[in-house]
């Protein structure tokens, strides 16, 4: 065989594997950048509060009101 030829075809071997390579780190990069905006939007959501902290106090008293009165009726 010709070495200019030989030489040329180990070039495109290397050149698509190295092709090859960063297309393969690309992908790797990309779903894990996916995977981290989504557990910072899942941490998000769970940190915010649902209900203002007055509303919770609010809530807190009325159902321990309504308990007391139901036992109190019970004793009865």
């Amino acid at each position: 065989m010709d070495e200019t030829k030989v030489e040329s075809r180990i070039a495109i071997v290397e050149t698509k594997i190295n092709f090859i390579t960063q297309e393969i780190g690309d992908i790797k990069d990309n779903h894990l950048k996916a995977i981290y905006d989504k557990i910072e939007c899942i941490i998000k959501k769970m940190s915010a509060p649902r209900l203002p902290l007055w509303a919770t106090f609010l809530l807190t008293g009325l159902f321990s009101l309504v308990t007391g009165l139901i036992v109190a009726f019970l004793k009865k």
